[in-house]
């Protein structure tokens, strides 16, 4: 994490996003979550390939 930014309104770069996007997706927290609310899995399945940000 880049600490000149924290106090700034600067957001982090797409690629920046991405790659948290993945680490969270891999972790046991997500595992659990998805585990416990399965029409969340559902979902997210049904939004994996959409352009959701313009």
């Amino acid at each position: 994490m880049n600490f000149n930014r924290l106090n700034s309104l600067e957001m982090e770069t797409e690629d920046h996003y991405r790659k948290k996007a993945n680490i969270y997706r891999t972790s046991p927290e997500y595992g659990k979550m998805i585990s416990l609310y399965p029409i969340l899995e559902t979902s997210i399945k049904d939004c994996k390939d959409e352009n959701l940000v313009a």
